[in-house]
């Protein structure tokens, strides 16, 4: 019998599962790379039909189907043109014709879960049994009670006037088309099989923060309306885990956040001009037992696995994207090539670049000579900053905004230092002191004066530092979505033992030379004592010859005093001879000893630093994280602080402009209300506020939401107004 193409897929993978785990892999692991939710407590029953069906992925074919292949999209396509038709046809009625005209038997309940998802469905409850006239019930549904996150409609119509709904929808067009291309005999069933609830699924992946919760499971135990205010349902995790996984199978992380940061671009910066961004990381922690690639946390002052996100934002703060990358990676590594490769993804040059003091350093100034980039940077507050460590070019000046400092451009005063650095130098001090106590360095733009740089690299604190906060605090920045993994060896355990290797080499290099100053040492002692033979055997036989000359001349009674003062001298050349030979043969024999005393220092300490090296596990594998769905994540995080943005600035009342996205979120995107469909136009009416100045404050940003006339996706009109209190 011949099964549909997702079924035997699905099948072959409950194979591969309980084949895994008879092996004693995890069943957790296991159901996480095969992209299946098979409960511990099923197990048993998956065996049995597996060895009933003789061992093969053949008696593990859910007969059924499930709901997709039973309702086929001919039956959807007719059951929702039958019910555009006729609105007034309920479940158990559609249920009827379906049998008698397909043969297959639907539940209620599953046909208003499929009109439920093309928002053909009447709102839940019984009709109102006041009397209403036919002019208002034409061309409208009945307005919904009141619901919970009426206010992310201020959102949605900041997704049409940025233009992410174009994007996206491209995007992922595209990805599956590469998808089915090269993986011709996979399905991608949730993403393609119904199209018109792709902005369902990625609405309630979007608005997670919205919604209070962090990851899909969470939907498992939320009681609350979701997003029924936009579609009428909420859906249940798995489906969204399910749509999460197979966007992950996709790879569509990095090719989205590119996309967008091109739409962003031009929806906060329209044209071509040339652009200075800010650059930042931010590392999330991953708390994990397993071995793991590590990296330096801030956040907790701890070396610990984790993610680092490089964040890139454009002026006044503007979000232009950010990107997954492993904890141990520096700003060394990838902020030169991907600042070119941003030029060209944005089809704008960067002007220049602002980042922290971990971008300081002089390789980094070195690979942006090379590429002929700019950038400002700030030199970390150690070594040598006083003023007599430079040489000060030009008058100091008013900081540009701040009166009480001063600044001036200057160069290292050591010769060769200033000429091995291709870095501009910008010192700043408060008025009346002497030493800097900042010192600004890169590449400096040289249309920058000295008195500008200061203020130009302050923007990062408010323009990047603030939304990277803003970020953790709205959108759940800090949270780590999948957990599939690569056996790999350990970069880290790799740097920690090519560190204690250049403590052993160290520690040897030493020894090599102790012991090579003894051996000359001994060499030297052995020529001073032949020296010293050869020259006390020479002076003897001077001092031999005189005594003869001397006695010869007292035999003779010729005069001595010459010949006795000449041996004299001879004798007292002999008592020095002797006196230097011993006193040097003294000092050869004492320095041996102590290098002989030091290399057995450094042999123990030898010992105990191969101990430590050799301690080091470089053979076991670690695991490192695949980021495909972090970074999807991460796009839609990114996403959701751009449309808040664009609505406070756009939409929001001038005292609400200031708003961030977790505070906006509590007061104004999960606002109750009531939301009306009307043919042409969306009626959203929130409920009234408790304090007046929040009231005034709201209809103030419905009157300029209204008269920009705004749009939902599909084209109808939005209007949002307020009740009025009591």
């Amino acid at each position: 019998m011949d099964h549909p193409t997702a079924v035997v897929e699905k099948a072959q993978r409950l194979e591969q599962l309980l084949q895994g785990v008879e092996q004693g892999e995890p069943l957790e692991q296991v159901c996480a790379e095969l992209e299946v939710q098979v409960e511990a407590d099923r197990l048993a029953t998956l065996q049995a039909k597996y060895e009933a069906g003789g061992c093969t992925w053949e008696g593990l074919i859910d007969g059924r189907y499930g709901h997709p292949q039973k309702a086929n999209s001919a039956l959807r396509e007719w059951l929702y043109e039958r019910k555009r038709q006729d609105e007034e046809l309920t479940a158990p009625e559609l249920a009827k014709e379906i049998e008698a005209r397909f043969g297959k038997k639907l539940s209620p309940g599953h046909i208003n879960y499929l009109l439920r998802k093309v928002e053909l469905t009447r709102s839940p409850g019984r009709p109102s049994s006041q009397p209403v006239a036919e002019a208002d019930l034409e061309g409208s549904e009945a307005p919904s009670g009141s619901l919970d996150n009426a206010g992310v409609f201020f959102l949605e119509a900041s997704k049409q006037e940025m233009g992410v709904t174009q994007t996206v929808e491209c995007c992922l067009e595209t990805a599956c088309w590469e998808y089915q291309e090269t993986h011709p005999g996979k399905s991608l069933r949730i993403v393609v099989s119904e199209p018109e609830t792709l902005w369902h699924k990625l609405d309630h992946l979007l608005y997670l923060p919205i919604l209070n919760m962090t990851r899909p499971r969470d939907l498992y135990y939320d009681q609350g309306d979701g997003l029924g205010v936009l579609y009428g349902f909420t859906y249940k995790y798995l489906t969204l885990e399910h749509f999460l996984g197979q966007m992950t199978r996709l790879g569509i992380g990095h090719p989205l956040a590119d996309k967008l940061a091109y739409c962003y671009s031009q929806g906060w910066y329209p044209g071509e001009a040339e652009l200075f961004i800010f650059s930042d990381w931010h590392v999330k922690p991953h708390w994990t037992k397993q071995d793991a690639h590590c990296g330096h946390v801030a956040m907790w002052k701890r070396v610990m696995p984790g993610t680092k996100q490089l964040i890139i934002n454009g002026p006044e703060g503007h979000l232009l994207g950010g990107w997954n990358y492993p904890v141990d990676t520096h700003l060394n590594h990838v902020l030169v090539d991907l600042e070119a490769d941003l030029a060209t993804k944005l089809e704008r040059p960067i002007a220049y670049n602002i980042f922290d003091s971990e971008g300081s350093g002089l390789p980094i100034a070195q690979r942006y000579a090379e590429a002929d980039r700019d950038y400002i940077s700030v030199l970390p507050r150690w070594g040598d900053q006083s003023l007599p460590a430079f040489q000060v070019q030009g008058r100091w000046q008013p900081v540009e905004g701040d009166p009480d400092h001063e600044a001036v451009d200057a160069r290292w005063a050591d010769t060769q230092k200033a000429a091995e650095d291709p870095r501009r130098l910008t010192l700043m001090r408060r008025v009346g002191r002497t030493d800097p106590t900042r010192v600004y360095a890169g590449r400096i733009p040289a249309h920058l004066p000295a008195a500008e740089v200061p203020s130009t690299h302050r923007q990062r604190w408010q323009s990047q530092e603030g939304r990277i906060r803003e970020m953790v605090n709205g959108v759940n920045l800090n949270a780590n979505f999948g957990y599939t993994y690569d056996e790999v060896p350990s970069r880290t355990r790799k740097r920690r033992w090519e560190e204690a290797q250049a403590k052993v080499e160290v520690t040897q290099r030493k020894l090599a030379e102790h012991k090579e100053s003894i051996a000359n040492l001994w060499t030297q002692l052995k020529q001073l004592k032949q020296t010293y033979a050869q020259q006390q055997t020479t002076q003897q036989a001077s001092i031999e010859t005189y005594r003869i000359e001397l006695a010869e001349r007292q035999q003779t009674g010729k005069p001595t005093r010459r010949c006795e003062q000449r041996l004299t001298k001879q004798e007292r050349q002999l008592v020095n001879l002797t006196t230097r030979f011993q006193k040097r043969r003294q000092s050869l024999i004492e320095r041996p000893c102590r290098h002989r005393k030091q290399r057995s220092q450094l042999s123990r300490q030898l010992a105990q630093r191969e101990a430590t090296r050799d301690a080091i596990d470089t053979e076991t594998l670690c695991r490192e994280r695949h980021l495909e769905k972090d970074q999807i994540m991460l796009d839609l995080q990114v996403l959701l602080t751009n449309l808040h943005d664009w609505a406070r600035q756009h939409y929001f009342a001038p005292e609400w402009q200031r708003l961030e996205l977790d505070t906006a979120t509590k007061l104004i995107y999960r606002k109750s209300g009531q939301v009306t469909w009307h043919e042409d136009r969306i009626e959203v009416v929130l409920d009234a506020y408790r304090y007046p100045q929040h009231q005034q404050a709201m209809e103030a940003t419905c009157r300029r939401f209204n008269e920009a006339n705004l749009h939902w996706r599909d084209g109808r009109l939005l209007h949002i107004h307020v009740a009025r209190g009591p």
